[in-house]
């Protein structure tokens, strides 16, 4: 077995250094004292154990969730040690995504998928289209910057994408977002944040708007909402229903190779060489 560390822990409020330094004691049930000492110790941090499971090479295999991210995590057969990565068998199979995918426990997200056809959104692409897909996204995100730029090919082929903003990056990201909702032309207004983006800054192309109309402002507050409830955790956040009808999302600048997956459309060649990074 080979782990390949990561540093998904590291990306909720608590560390795995927590795992083994000392906290404030917190009053223990039956169940909790029972739980290895680095599992006890991220649950007095308010980490919530999902379910645990046997693992490969003798481990104890965990679910821990916080915030709505969920973990799998390893601890030792003598209970001392926390172990989080990518855990490796002898075939080159990644035994944690196996994981992940049988013990992550996965919301139903029929009723929020529902409430995207309400939400305010910028159509990009053909209207009549058969492949659409909804991106939550920030004007002052550079990876919806990268996202951007990798779907043009796949709108050339007949791809709808339904960007629907956020604002919480900068002070500017809700004014930028307002600017290009209320903009005449709202694709046309994305496309100038988009083509004008400054990498260097992280700054989007559009003129910020600083007064917004009321529904606006409420309309960015249900976007938010809406990216929280299909557990995105940043921008962008991928979400689409695949050939079987599942509603699948991804948070995350992914691949150039998996927007064949996400669009529904064969893959198309990539020439951007700002994209070079996720090839």
């Amino acid at each position: 077995m080979l782990f390949l560390g990561y540093s998904a822990l590291l990306s909720v409020p608590v560390s795995v250094a927590a795992a083994t330094a000392s906290s404030p004691q917190t009053p223990e049930t039956a169940a909790t004292a029972e739980l290895p000492m680095p599992i006890r110790k991220l649950v007095a941090q308010h980490m919530t154990v999902v379910t645990s499971f046997k693992a490969e090479a003798g481990l104890a295999g965990w679910v821990l969730a916080s915030e709505g991210r969920q973990v799998v995590a390893y601890t030792t057969s003598d209970g001392q040690h926390l172990i989080v990565g990518s855990l490796i068998d002898e075939n080159g199979r990644n035994l944690t995504s196996v994981y992940a995918s049988t013990y992550e426990r996965r919301p139903d997200l029929t009723s929020s998928y529902r409430q995207l056809d309400s939400a305010r959104y910028v159509t990009d692409g053909p209207v009549t289209s058969t492949h659409v897909i909804y991106v939550f996204f920030d004007p002052n995100c550079i990876f919806c910057n990268f996202a951007w730029k990798a779907l043009r090919p796949y709108i050339q082929a007949g791809l709808q994408v339904r960007w629907i903003p956020v604002g919480f990056l900068k002070p500017t990201s809700s004014q930028r977002a307002v600017a290009i909702l209320e903009a005449k032309e709202p694709t046309r207004a994305l496309e100038i944040n988009e083509t004008g983006f400054v990498a260097s800054a992280e700054e989007g192309g559009i003129t910020s708007l600083s007064v917004a109309k009321p529904g606006t402002l409420s309309a960015l507050t249900a976007n938010r909402a809406l990216m929280d409830a299909f557990g995105g955790h940043g921008t962008p956040t991928f979400v689409w229903k695949d050939s079987r009808g599942a509603i699948r999302t991804k948070s995350g600048m992914p691949p150039l190779s998996e927007l064949a997956t996400i669009s529904g459309l064969p893959e198309q060649p990539q020439t951007d060489r700002s994209l070079d990074r996720f090839r």
